[in-house]
């Protein structure tokens, strides 16, 4: 199967193309000028994996949580292969993606990525299985979803800022943190893509877009 997937929602952009020349995953890690580069990082991908934007039978595209200008990026490059290919549009949630290399841990995952304003984006993991969904939470209130008895492991690009203030609040945790995902999750997206694409049932639809999971700014001034 020709997998394309797209992420671009840190300042890292990755693209990840897997096809009959191989698979390739390829990064650019510019500060976030995403919407320059992202059309010639995916040109290269699908060179170098060995098939074209409308040989594409699989793209995929990171569902959220993340930079709200990155994740509308993706989303509109992917629907562009889409359109251009007629094949189905996968999106895949971002925060298993960073927990993916650690779900055998003994004890509770985290997976988090920094939201900002003293924020992260934070899902909890134990024995393979999400125990909530993606949050919006301080490092504060992650303790209400932690045993203190048991061993914590933190991972995503942001894991050892969220450690260090897990640590402040709660000092008698056991906690490991792992950062994972700083060069980007393409490659962790196109394998649960094409680990799950079998029991993906239905497509897109035109209006579905990305999980914020936070409110935008204007959204919040709007509301006031």
């Amino acid at each position: 199967m020709n997998i394309l997937a797209i992420d671009s929602i840190t300042p890292v952009l990755s693209v990840y193309a897997a096809g009959p020349a191989g698979k390739t995953t390829l990064t650019v890690t510019d500060g976030g000028q995403h919407a320059e580069k992202i059309l010639e990082l995916v040109e290269k991908a699908l060179v170098t994996a060995g098939f074209t934007a409308r040989e594409t039978e699989l793209v995929v595209c990171a569902e959220g949580p993340g930079s709200f200008t990155g994740l509308r990026l993706a989303y509109a490059a992917a629907k562009a292969v889409q359109l251009a290919s007629g094949c189905p549009l996968f999106p895949v949630a971002s925060l298993p993606c960073y927990a993916l290399s650690f779900m055998n841990w003994p004890g509770a995952v985290i997976s988090v990525l920094d939201a900002k304003k003293n924020r992260f984006y934070a899902q909890f993991f134990r024995r393979a299985n999400p125990v909530t969904g993606a949050l919006d939470i301080g490092a504060a209130e992650a303790t209400d979803f932690l045993d203190p008895e048991e061993r914590i492991l933190v991972t995503g690009p942001d894991a050892a800022l969220f450690a260090d203030e897990l640590r402040a609040h709660a000092p008698a945790l056991d906690i490991t943190a792992i950062p994972s995902g700083v060069a980007g999750i393409a490659d962790s997206m196109g394998f649960i893509a094409e680990l799950q694409f079998p029991y993906y049932t239905q497509n897109v639809p035109d209006h579905a877009g990305p999980v914020y999971v936070r409110k935008s700014d204007a959204e919040l001034q709007s509301s006031r």
